[in-house]
């Protein structure tokens, strides 16, 4: 007996490669009809449909076997692949406004006998013949199917050709018996249906692996894309920092500046703080292009959150006082999250100097923190001056710039937002922002608990 395996149909030989394209045929109709059928529930998902119908589509396209598209209420041919246009010999646009009754060439009485004879003889394919542009006729394969596509009711066609060889005609001129492609013994049956299952769940498999590399590649093409304008903001913003740097370095090196000794001063701070700001602002980046390239260690371990939070409270301390905002640390004590130290200071060290940035004096940037689900939620508040909803749309985003004016006036690069949205995710937690314009914003992420105090 010899039963076809899926992994081998790619090496089988050419000689049978028709005879298998024809058996595979039935078991893509039969999946193609399962993936409609579960959606013809009212309570179906709307996103799966839209994904089973551009799978369909890709899969009409490919041209294993004939096919055709044809529209239930007009008769006319919607679709084809290229195989259809090589099979007829006629053009896309021709072939587009017939319909099928100008390719089929049996009376309605042939048709009748046809249909009784399938139904006698348990086939899943009907035997037609058909007539193409040259006007020779051929004799064909035809199975269907019932498909409902972009709302409207249509036929869905598999054809094969019947080669020279495989015709054994009647009396009527229709092929009486359809060769097996396989030697099967009735005792082998369940042998074959294992095997078919075996086929049908391995294709399905091919369904699921073609559909992650059309996401994966339209994915691939976004960030590339998102990259590219990511790199734009970037440049932009280092060339603004060191203008400013150059502009206030020239001052105070101009040997023609009068200014008083208290105006020089004035000068190199603002020259110190812009140095800061950009010597914080490549190190994001460095951090960032780290992480794209994998170079950044990754060492989850069990770690007091309520300790890396007071050594951050710690470090802010000052930044705090002279703005006259109250740096306030509400997370739990003794509370321990499964995560990497390094990057979990990193996040609340942007996240707390962001706050503090856009918060007026005499009012809070608080750290605070819960048990949620599974996960530890933390959560960095301010009352500051809060970000508008269609802003808040372009935070945490690559290929989106939002420039935020802090209550020094100073403008915002939002990097380093970029890179705790990256740390956050490596440990598969998630990061977002709540917030009202004119009345404050938090900035909450999540963290893992470790697997110990959650069997606790």
């Amino acid at each position: 007996m010899n039963i076809l395996h899926f992994d081998e149909i790619k090496t089988y030989s050419r000689k049978n490669k028709a005879s298998i394209m024809k058996d595979f045929s039935a078991h893509e109709l039969s999946l193609i009809k399962a993936e409609f059928e579960r959606h013809k529930h009212p309570s179906a998902n709307k996103d799966s449909l839209k994904k089973t119908e551009m799978f369909f589509k890709r899969i009409l396209k490919n041209n294993n076997a004939i096919k055709l598209l044809v529209d239930v209420q007009s008769s006319m041919i919607v679709d084809y692949n290229d195989a259809a246009l090589e099979f007829y010999g006629y053009s896309a646009e021709q072939l587009q406004n017939m319909k099928m009754v100008e390719l089929n060439t049996l009376t309605e009485d042939e048709v009748r006998e046809e249909y009784d004879r399938s139904k006698k003889e348990e086939r899943d394919y009907f035997i037609s013949r058909q007539r193409d542009s040259t006007g020779k006729i051929r004799k064909v394969k035809i199975r269907s199917t019932h498909i409902k596509l972009d709302g409207k009711d249509n036929i869905y066609l598999i054809i094969n050709d019947f080669p020279e060889d495989e015709i054994d005609q009647d009396k009527n001129g229709l092929v009486s018996e359809d060769p097996p492609v396989y030697e099967i013994h009735k005792s082998d049956d369940d042998d074959l249906s294992k095997d078919l299952e075996t086929l049908e769940k391995s294709t399905r498999d091919f369904v699921d692996l073609s559909n992650k590399l059309a996401k994966s590649e339209t994915m691939l093409k976004e960030l590339n894309a998102s990259k590219d304008r990511f790199f734009s903001i970037i440049s932009h913003d280092l060339k603004n920092s060191f203008f400013a740097i150059l502009a206030l370095s020239k001052m105070l090196a101009d040997p023609e500046n009068d200014d008083p000794p208290y105006k020089k001063r004035e000068t190199a701070e603002l020259l110190n703080d812009s140095s800061k700001k950009l010597y914080t602002f490549l190190e994001n980046l460095l951090d960032w292009a780290r992480v794209q390239r994998g170079e950044i260690n990754f060492e989850p371990e069990e770690n007091d959150l309520f300790e890396s939070s007071v050594e951050i409270v710690y470090l802010f301390k000052l930044k705090a006082k002279q703005k006259g905002v109250k740096l306030q640390n509400k997370v739990e004590k003794n509370i321990t999250v499964f995560a990497d130290q390094n990057m979990i200071k990193t996040v609340l060290r942007n996240l707390v100097s962001n706050a503090l940035n856009f918060t007026k004096k005499g009012n809070y940037v608080i750290i605070s923190s819960k048990r949620t689900n599974g996960f530890i939620e933390v959560t960095v508040e301010d009352n500051g001056v809060g970000i508008s909803e269609a802003n808040q749309k372009k935070l945490l985003r690559i290929d989106k710039k939002f420039i935020g004016v802090t209550t020094e006036g100073d403008k915002g690069t939002g990097l380093g937002l970029i890179l705790c949205k990256e740390f956050i995710e490596k440990h598969n937690g998630k990061i977002w922002v709540e917030s009202d314009l004119g009345k404050g914003s938090k900035f909450i992420f999540t963290l893992p608990i470790p697997e110990k105090t959650l069997s606790d």
